[in-house]
């Protein structure tokens, strides 16, 4: 595991979980989880999450990976992460818009679950 924490406070927690399949064939699994801790005016996302820091996990999986390109493949396959996402996550407004995409996704999903309950 490793942790990366921004200049704005995020903290991406990174994770391999990479797995045999079979002999020499690798699943390559990585797990990018960012962390955005919450304050007192989310008092409407923290309805939804019941903690104090927010988090988003994204997976990378990559199958049948032969074991002398597993190095390789992974440490690419990071990298090609962290160099796309990392400078949008460093940007001021950015925690701002993370907390609002959660929430809005809280919602949505709150929404949806009451449509289904009043039409069953």
């Amino acid at each position: 595991m490793e942790e990366i924490t921004l200049s704005n406070g995020v903290r991406l927690i990174v994770k391999d979980k990479t797995a045999v399949l079979t002999g020499d064939l690798y699943m390559i699994h990585l797990e990018f989880t960012t962390v955005v801790d919450l304050d007192e005016a989310d008092v409407e996302l923290r309805s939804f999450i019941r903690e104090d820091r927010a988090t988003l996990t994204r997976e990378l999986k990559r199958p049948a990976v032969h074991e002398r390109d597993l190095d390789a493949v992974r440490s690419a396959m990071k990298e090609s992460f962290l160099s796309t996402n990392l400078p949008y996550m460093e940007r001021p407004n950015f925690v701002r818009k993370f907390k609002a995409k959660l929430l809005k996704d809280f919602l949505e999903k709150e929404e949806k679950e009451k449509k289904r309950r009043s039409h069953g």
